[in-house]
């Protein structure tokens, strides 16, 4: 085993140590008695009295399936009841597995895939519509519900560390009449644990990675709920990982070189001075920092690379601070929600690879990123309560956004230096406008470089939705969203690549100034009909949209792009069967779906490999259909789920791209993968005297898909098998829970990320390998 010096503890014992440690450390003014708060989800059914736990106790009968409750609609609600898909997925549940970010959970949602290149954001892809490499997202994260995406150019995603959350959500379909541009397709919300007044609580945790065939790295957690007398509590929750890597780079003679150091925390404040009022607020921050990217030079599973003379690390952060004030009226609520977000990306990414410039290609190329982000959101939201009418529920709102983005980009010959001093560098800059940028301050050619100062969109938006029942069985959703959108960008070019753009325009630099305005309408209508207790249907069609806007990307000599590209938008038809049987024990859903796409955003790469930009396709339409079953089986404590979905995304136009290649309708939208499963078999139950205990095994599959529509490169196409063993003590002091997983048991090799530049046809991805999860908690 790597990772830790010779003769050093071995990583669990270290964390036992570690967390036997935290446990001295419980203030001494904590109430002995207290109970630990509820760290799994808000049941709907209600459990069976409780059995006492000794070893004559006689197994219980099996209890009904409880459900997550979500706030996918802005109200609390049963995912059962709405006519729409969300998927939740327990924080509790994560945490004891030893997830530790997107790649992980997302896999046990069959409809979605997730990719990830190492050096760009993640794409998430919910039922076939996926995000072409550098187009915002078709899929928008949310933490709570403030949007974490970026109108234009995504650098940086939301994908906090899932410790101390209460639940993820997963929302399938269009979300554009509640949460507008953001959300084309789909939707992933991050809940966290709330404040909790009049409670004082402790989390803490530590876990040990061991990846097979790369190195081992620690992650530590602590949540601290502290609360000030009977209306003030504050939760303060912060973590540090260090993620160990597993891929060696042999030009360098280097091992794992795509190690991650990670922290961030978070800090949120309750304020309740009387019934009516609700003040809330948080800030929030996490930094990441990749060593080196975890590409690889093959398709034969081997974790290796030789053809990067240089690392190429990468520095994302992201900040959040928000305010809610909520204020009860008689019969609705009126929540004001004001939000500031930030990113910062840094990346420098090895080039050298690239053989298409001379006959020989340059011994190191560099492509060099820097960008800054920056969104204030102010929501204001009125929705109905209980109170109102039992047989009426709505919301209605308004939203604006402004986002002002920079970002510089630069393409350098790394070891080409031209001995030209710094007083005639000057001198030609002064002579020659635009010449600095060909050249930089340390005599090093510039192939190209792009600075967008700034790129600025705003949105403004008004939304509503309203659901009436009727005869106590029919259920009607009317909801629309107005929305208006401007964005204005200005972006200088030049370089030697870019001389299309700058020599036309009479000199060695461009500057391209752009804007876009664009408005529209929303609409969703949805019905959900009640046959009985154990049968449920539902029917819905919801339009969703994308934003346009300015042309930003750099541009080369065989580049011909458009000034501006068109957002787009989708329609999905969606028809939901829910069933119950065996007195809640067993639950059948069958949700067949199609979705019209119009004119997709794509990223046209041209011949160099080196320039790009961004243009509208023809269309595409999906056609699907998800299954789920969950069944809790006479055995107690044992439950079986199992959900699967086929995906049909294809091209519906004809289309060339910039390079020639010409795309026929019927052919396979990237990153679709046509069927995907997870099946998941648990166990939880009284072990001896106050222990409990089991585990579960965790099955998922996908299918290939293709990775551009360009230049088609093979993803995806693997199984992988989960195992988890938990056993512990909520009788015990400090609740002591103890889990060991294995994930990808099998050590599959699947890949995540594949070709999309004709440059790099060897770069590929793989999912992380076989990994051991030491994962030690603790509650007070």
């Amino acid at each position: 085993m790597k990772g830790y010096p010779r003769g050093g503890l071995p990583p669990l014992l270290r964390m036992l140590i570690v967390l036997c440690a935290a446990a001295s450390l419980q203030p001494a003014f904590a109430q002995d008695d207290a109970q630990p708060a509820e760290l799994n989800t808000i049941p709907v059914s209600q459990p069976a009295p409780e059995v006492p736990k000794s070893s004559e106790a006689q197994p219980a009968p099996a209890e009904p399936i409880e459900e997550i409750i979500v706030t996918a609609t802005k109200r609390a609600e049963n995912p059962r009841d709405l006519p729409g898909t969300v998927t939740a997925l327990s924080g509790a549940d994560i945490e004891k597995h030893g997830y530790q970010g997107q790649e992980d959970f997302l896999k046990l949602v069959p409809g979605v895939t997730f990719a990830n290149d190492s050096t760009n954001a993640n794409r998430i892809t919910v039922r076939g519509i996926g995000a072409d490499l550098n187009t915002s997202n078709t899929t928008g994260v949310f933490f709570g519900d403030v949007p974490f995406d970026d109108p234009i150019l995504p650098r940086v995603t939301l994908d906090p560390n899932p410790f101390d959350l209460a639940r993820i959500e997963v929302l399938k379909g269009p979300q554009g009449t509640l949460f507008g541009g953001s959300a084309l397709n789909g939707a992933v919300r991050y809940i966290p644990e709330e404040p909790k007044l009049q409670t004082w609580q402790t989390k803490a945790f530590v876990q040990e990675e061991d990846v097979h065939e790369g190195a081992t790295g620690p992650t530590y957690g602590l949540a601290q709920n502290i609360p000030l007398g009977d209306t003030l509590a504050f939760r303060v929750v912060g973590f540090n990982r260090r993620s160990p890597g597993w891929v060696d780079d042999l030009e360098r003679d280097l091992h794992d070189v795509n190690q991650t150091k990670q922290w961030g925390g978070r800090v949120m404040g309750l304020w309740q001075p009387g019934e009516v009022w609700k003040i809330s607020g948080m800030v929030m921050a996490q930094d990441t920092r990749i060593r080196d990217s975890s590409l690889t030079d093959n398709t034969d599973g081997n974790l290796t690379r030789s053809d990067t003379p240089q690392a190429s690390p990468g520095h994302t952060r992201y900040d959040l601070e928000t305010l809610g004030v909520q204020y009860s009226f008689a019969t609705f609520d009126a929540l004001s929600q004001t939000t500031r977000t930030g990113k910062r990306y840094k990346a420098f990414a090895d080039a050298s690879r690239i053989g298409n410039l001379v006959p020989e290609p340059p011994p190191s190329v560099s492509i060099i990123g820097d960008n800054r982000s920056e969104s204030f959101m102010q929501e204001l939201r009125l929705t109905s309560n209980p109170d109102f009418d039992p047989d009426w529920k709505w919301l209605v709102g308004a939203f604006y956004r402004h986002y002002r983005m920079t970002e510089d980009d630069d393409i350098l010959a790394s070891n080409a230096t031209l001995p030209i001093p710094d007083a005639a560098l000057q001198l030609l800059d002064r002579l020659i406008p635009g010449f600095d940028g060909i050249i930089t301050d340390e005599g090093k050619l510039d192939l190209a470089h792009s600075s967008a100062d700034p790129i600025i969109v705003k949105e403004t938006a008004l939304f509503g939705e309203v659901t009436a029942t009727f005869w106590d069985s029919l259920e009607a959703t009317l909801g629309l969203r107005a929305f208006l959108t401007q964005s204005d960008s200005r972006v200088v070019f030049s370089g030697v690549l870019a001389a299309s753009q700058t020599v036309t325009h009479g000199g060695l630099e461009y500057a391209n100034v752009g804007s876009l305005t664009e408005h529209g309408i929303n609409p969703k209508f949805a019905l959900k009909y009640t046959f009985n207790k154990h049968v449920a249907a539902y029917g819905s069609a919801s339009r969703g949209f994308r934003f346009g806007g300015p042309q930003v990307l750099i541009g080369t000599l065989t580049s011909t792009a458009p000034s501006t590209y068109k957002s787009d938008t989708v329609w999905a038809y969606e028809f939901g069967l829910r069933t119950q049987w065996l007195d809640n024990k067993l639950l059948a859903d069958v949700t067949p779906f199609q979705i019209d796409w119009t004119d997709p955003q794509l990223q046209q790469a041209d011949a160099t490999g080196l320039g790009s930009y961004f243009d509208n396709v023809g269309g595409s339409r999906v056609r699907g259909v998800e299954v789920a079953l969950r069944y809790r089986t006479p055995l107690p404590g044992l439950t079986f789920a199992f959900s699967g979905s086929y995906v049909d995304n294809v091209t519906t136009k004809p289309f060339t791209t910039s390079s020639g290649v010409k795309t026929e309708p019927g052919t396979q939208w990237p990153l679709s993968a046509k069927w995907q499963s997870a099946t998941t078999l648990s166990y939880l139950n009284h072990l001896f005297g106050n222990w409990d205990g089991g585990g579960s095994l965790t099955y998922t599959t996908i299918s290939h898909a293709p990775n551009t529509l360009a230049y088609l490169d093979t993803v995806f196409g693997y199984q992988t098998l989960d195992v988890m063993l938990n056993i512990g003590n909520s009788a015990m002091a400090g609740a002591p829970e103890f889990s060991l997983s294995l994930l990808n048991a099998t050590d599959e090799r699947g890949i995540l990320s594949g070709v999309n530049n004709p440059q790099f046809p060897k770069d590929h991805n793989y999912i992380r390998p076989r990994t051991l999860v030491g994962r030690l908690a603790f509650t007070f």
